[in-house]
């Protein structure tokens, strides 16, 4: 449990927690009103409109609610298979999942900063890869876009979710090898699950991303690169949570392969020395020895897996869409 005393909450939870209860609903109510203050800005102005604005609304929104699905469904899952403390089901375990540490909260202020300057170069590549100036967003804010200061915010709020995400993984309780049943693992598999959330809140801010990416010099091209940078976010994401239950699992199976060791001597001696009514323990010994050396060492059922491959569909499939959508409203204006 964290300390009441050491802890709060940003502005981002706090807006998270007055929406209503599924993210679907909360990244609608937040995308409509980004995109309102945008529309009141163009008309009232007269500024140049963007369409990559409705899709960057849309990122911002949907990074500003999915913490509390995800930080709240991991809690939950552990309180429910006994690896954590019980808390209290709802309001609570949302409020307990988006709290950090004052420390936590200076260090994102930073994150942010990061994530501000990484956006500002993408935005530069891509101006670059179209033929532009590399100081073409600038000149957007003299012609009259609202195109810049998204980016500046898109950044700082996606910053400081990839920093609260990583603390969020460093706090799961992993259990001690001593309390692991070899030959009943679904209470890990709960891990195993939060790195999958993970990756599918992952690879779904991507497929928006590619979306937004669909009228470069590239078009449909930039698929390849887009499935191989979810590839390697789904994989980082879903094995960083488990690679600290893998070791704790290879420990127990250390340990119980070498109590084993010394009995299968015994029992191999015995049936050697023709005693036969020692042959079945043997034959037993045998068969748990193999289970317990095959079992997976990663905390993941075959669903978990089957899942993910199924997410890692979710950017180049958006994209693919978003390409034939676009083809369709083209044919039908025509």
């Amino acid at each position: 449990m964290k300390d009441k005393g050491s802890i709060g909450m940003t502005w981002e939870s706090r807006l998270s927690l007055s929406l209503p209860g599924h993210p679907i609903v909360g990244v609608g109510i937040i995308a409509i009103c980004l995109i309102a203050v945008y529309l009141s800005f163009v008309w009232v102005f007269d500024l140049q409109e963007h369409a990559i604005t409705y899709l960057m609304a849309l990122l911002i929104a949907y990074i500003l609610v999915i913490p509390r699905y995800l930080n709240s469904r991991n809690l939950l899952d552990q309180q429910l298979f006994g690896l954590e403390t019980p808390l209290s089901i709802g309001r609570e375990l949302e409020i307990e999942s988006l709290q950090f540490s004052h420390e936590d909260i200076k260090h994102s202020r930073w994150a942010g900063v990061w994530g501000v300057l990484i956006a500002l170069m993408i935005n530069e590549l891509a101006a670059f890869l179209e033929g532009a100036d590399l100081i073409e967003m600038f000149k957007w804010v003299h012609d009259g876009t609202a195109i810049l200061p998204l980016t500046l915010f898109l950044g700082w709020v996606t910053g400081r979710f990839i920093y609260f995400s990583r603390v969020s993984d460093n706090e799961l309780a992993i259990p001690d090898s001593s309390t692991i049943d070899l030959l009943n693992l679904d209470k890990l598999y709960a891990i195993g699950r939060t790195g999958l959330r993970r990756a599918f809140a992952g690879l779904v801010c991507i497929g928006i991303v590619g979306l937004m990416g669909l009228k470069t010099v590239f078009g449909l091209w930039a698929t390849v690169p887009i499935f191989a940078i979810g590839l390697f976010t789904g994989l980082v994401v879903l094995l960083r949570p488990a690679r600290k239950v893998r070791n704790v699992i290879r420990e127990a199976k250390q340990e119980e392969l070498a109590r084993l060791k010394p009995l299968l001597c015994e029992a191999r001696d015995n049936a050697i020395s023709g005693d036969g009514s020692r042959q079945g323990r043997l034959t037993d010994l045998m068969s748990y020895h193999a289970r317990i050396e095959s079992t997976s060492e990663w905390p993941f059922d075959s669903s978990t897996l089957l899942r993910f491959g199924l997410y890692l569909l979710i950017p180049v499939g958006s994209m693919i869409g978003g390409a034939l959508v676009e083809r369709v409203i083209d044919l039908v204006l025509d």
